[in-house]
C-alpha cells in the first residue's frame, strides 16, 4: 500500500492505513501472536516493510488525527522503547536515524517532532529510575 507520492508521507493515507478494516485485522493477528507485547511485534513488522524512517513519520503524522491517534501512540511507545533499549540518545536518533543536523532541525518539522517527542520519552525513563 503506498503511503504517499514520489517518497513524501502524506498524511491522509497514513491514516487511511492506521484506520483501514485490514490492519485492524492485522493487528489483531499480531496480538494473538505476540500477547506479551503485540506494539513491539507489530512496530518491528512496520520497520521491516517501510523502513525505520519511514514508520517514524508515519506514527507522528497519525497522532494528529482522532482517528489514529490511539494505534500511532501505541506503536510510538514501542518505537521510543527500542530505540531507548538500543541505547539511543535523542540526538542519535536524530542525527543517524532521521539524518537531520541539530542545526538544521527547524527546517525538517516532522523530524523535530519525532526528536521532541522521543526527548521527553528519554527524560521521563531516566527520572524513573
Amino acid at each position: 500500500m503506498p503511503i504517499g507520492k514520489n517518497d513524501f508521507i502524506e498524511s491522509k493515507m497514513v491514516v487511511k492505513l492506521f484506520t483501514s478494516r485490514n490492519f485492524k485485522v492485522w493487528s489483531n493477528y499480531a496480538t494473538e501472536l505476540n500477547k506479551k507485547d503485540p506494539e513491539t511485534a507489530m512496530f518491528a513488522a512496520l520497520k521491516d516493510v517501510f523502513g525505520e524512517k519511514n514508520v517514524a513519520t508515519m506514527i507522528v503524522l497519525g497522532k494528529d488525527s482522532w482517528s489514529s491517534n490511539s494505534v500511532a501512540k501505541k506503536l510510538e511507545t514501542a518505537q521510543f522503547k527500542s530505540w531507548y533499549e538500543r541505547g539511543q540518545r535523542p540526538d542519535d536518533v536524530l542525527k543517524n536515524m532521521l539524518g537531520v543536523n541539530i542545526r538544521e532541525i527547524k527546517m525538517y518539522p516532522r523530524e523535530m517532532k519525532i526528536w521532541e517527542d522521543y526527548t521527553r520519552y528519554d527524560l521521563k525513563r531516566k527520572i524513573k529510575y
